[in-house]
């Protein structure tokens, strides 16, 4: 089940998708106090559901879960339509999926364990990006 963390008016959204309950639990103590609302899914499947209901403009994708994996999952949610900006952190990182997550989208790919300066660093420029194609799309309709 997913699970609401604080919510900064105004904040964007990062869905944490890890089945690793202390990774989830890091970032909806962390992320809050840099300005995001977090939400979290321990699974593939779920963050795909977890996804279409709140529409978050940011995810931490983990890639090696039980079940439908990140790879899976993002292919999924860009099959749905959902454009999100995707961050994945992987302990098992490999050329080919990081290709594979790249050519879906994905905004960055990071190892574990990750540098959390690193890590805020990255999701502030990914939010920069969507909103700077929010208006961008706005001033040319």
């Amino acid at each position: 089940m997913s699970n609401m963390a604080s919510e900064p008016c105004g904040a964007a959204t990062v869905l944490v998708v890890d089945d690793e309950p202390a990774v989830r639990e890091l970032f909806a103590r962390v992320l809050p106090g840099e300005g995001y609302r977090v939400v979290t899914a321990a699974s593939g499947s779920e963050a795909v559901a977890v996804a279409l209901r709140v529409r978050p403009e940011l995810m931490l994708l983990d890639l090696a879960m039980p079940g439908m994996d990140g790879v899976a999952a993002l292919r999924e949610l860009r099959r749905l339509g959902h454009q999100g900006a995707v961050v994945v952190l992987t302990a098992r990182a490999t050329v080919s999926s990081a290709r594979e997550t790249m050519l879906l989208g994905a905004f960055e790919y990071l190892s574990k364990p990750f540098d959390l300066d690193l890590l805020t660093s990255v999701l502030r420029q990914a939010i920069e990006e969507i909103r700077d194609g929010a208006r961008a799309e706005q001033c040319a309709s």
